[in-house]
Parts: C-alpha cells; sequence; structure tokens
C-alpha cells in the first residue's frame, strides 16, 4: 500500500477550453492591432473608440469597464485619442471629479475603416467554418461568460493580476 497523492486530472494545452481560448484570443488580438494599427490606432485606442461608438459620451471610469481595459492603460488612450482629435473631453455640471468622453466627428468619422478591420479578422479567422457552427460558438462563449461573471466581481490579488495582464499583455 502506498501513500502517494492520487494524480488530479489533467488536460493537455489541446484539452484546455481556457489554453484554447487565450491562444486564439492572443491570435485575433495581434492580427486586429497589426490591422488598425494602419489607421494610426493601438489596440488600446481602437477597444476604446469601439465601446464610444456604441456608448458615446459616457465617463472615463464607464468607459474603462465597457472596453475591459485597465485605468491606467485607459488614462494613456485616452490622452493619445485627444491629441489625435478623435476624443473630447469634459466635465459634467454638477460632478467635478468626473470626466466624460465623447466622440469628435474625426472619431466618428474612424467608425466605418475601425470597424471594418475587425470584419476582416473576423472573416480571416472564421474562414471554413459554417455559419451554424459560428452560431453555436457564440451561443457556448456567452453561457461560458454568463457562468463565469458572477464570480468576476470577487475582491481576489490574484483577480488584480490577472486583469493587469490581460490588459497589458507585454508586461
Amino acid at each position: 500500500m502506498t501513500n502517494a497523492p492520487s494524480k488530479p486530472p489533467v488536460l493537455t494545452s489541446a484539452e484546455s477550453f481556457g489554453h484554447n481560448m487565450r491562444t486564439t484570443n492572443r491570435l485575433l488580438q495581434r492580427e486586429l492591432s497589426r490591422r488598425v494599427a494602419r489607421l494610426g490606432l493601438s489596440i488600446g485606442q481602437w477597444y476604446a473608440l469601439r465601446t464610444l461608438w456604441e456608448n458615446d459620451g459616457i465617463t472615463q471610469i464607464e468607459l474603462a469597464q465597457k472596453s475591459g481595459i485597465a485605468g491606467p492603460a485607459m488614462v494613456a488612450a485616452v490622452r493619445h485619442l485627444l491629441a489625435m482629435g478623435l476624443v473630447k473631453r469634459q466635465r459634467p455640471t454638477g460632478d467635478k471629479r468626473k470626466y466624460v468622453i465623447s466622440l469628435t466627428e474625426a472619431g466618428w468619422a474612424l467608425q466605418i475603416p475601425a470597424l471594418g478591420k475587425s470584419v476582416e479578422v473576423n472573416e480571416l479567422a472564421l474562414q471554413g467554418i459554417s455559419p451554424e457552427d459560428v452560431s453555436t460558438c457564440l451561443q457556448v462563449l456567452r453561457t461560458v461568460q454568463n457562468n463565469l461573471l458572477p464570480l468576476a466581481h470577487v475582491a481576489d490579488p490574484a483577480v488584480v493580476e490577472v486583469d493587469r495582464l490581460i490588459s497589458n499583455p507585454t508586461d
């Protein structure tokens, strides 16, 4: 009789949902980043603009939350977008602690070409996959998100580190 600990169940990288999601996401982000760079945008700036195209006139904190970009990275992105003339920042009347970020005409004008880059990447990534399989995949992803979303608000130092790494993948 041995007292060796039992082996935990192990998935290979090829069998791991999380590993495959991370690899796929990194490849998608890399290609999107390469393509939006042709428009003079970083990937963080693109995500901020994407969020504003859907939710123009939100606070900088809301912009960071909705776009999934950490606060300090969002501050840098907004600074660059301001310098490029793509957004404007104003303090709302009644609350001088906040900034509301809104698109300028130049920011709105970039919407079609920039979203076109996203469409190109999606089309490239989904080549050879049936519309039914894409629909099933999206349904699975939304279910996974809904399963994990209740856990996203748990205050845990490890979670803070993961959020930092996700927001700044070059670290």
